[in-house]
């Protein structure tokens, strides 16, 4: 029941209703030691990844923004450690950051124009030459929706599509 006092609303505290979220597990809670590992478990990073997860964090391109280091780390995490056309878990020197729009064609280090995959599907992205796009063809062997994504990275890189 809502009154009013000198015109502002007052709600009584008696009838404020709360209730436990339906969709939040109860054990999970930042702030207990079984909470917190609960949180770590539902992760789903693995050994591996966690590993290169900290490597990238640690890693130091003099030619690269803050941004860009930031957000190829936090691709890496989102993507949970894999290549966005081939899905295949990536370990460190594996790992290519591609811009979407190149620097080039005024393209920024922004999360959004990044994405993260694996070295050959990097270098077949940018691949002008027949015989080299050929060659990664051969070495990386895309499926219909693999090479589906590579063709619309190309695009957006300003490529035509294989």
């Amino acid at each position: 029941m809502m009154r009013y006092i000198n015109g502002e609303p007052l709600c009584p505290i008696g009838y404020v209703q709360t209730k436990n979220p339906m969709y939040k597990k109860r054990k999970i809670c930042k702030y207990t030691t079984e909470g917190r590992e609960e949180i770590h478990r539902n992760l789903k990073f693995d050994e591996t990844v966690m590993n290169v997860l900290h490597m990238l964090a640690r890693a130091y391109l003099p030619n690269r923004s803050v941004e860009y280091m930031d957000n190829r780390v936090s691709l890496y995490a989102a993507q949970y450690g894999k290549c966005a056309v081939t899905g295949k878990v990536l370990w460190i020197d594996e790992i290519h950051c591609h811009h979407k729009k190149p620097l080039s064609q005024g393209g920024t280090d922004e999360y959004k124009n990044l994405i993260i995959v694996h070295i050959d599907v990097h270098k077949l992205i940018h691949a002008t030459k027949p015989e080299i796009i050929q060659a990664y063809l051969d070495k990386i062997k895309p499926d219909k929706t693999q090479l589906s994504k590579i063709n619309e990275l190309r695009m957006l890189a300003g490529y035509t599509a294989i």
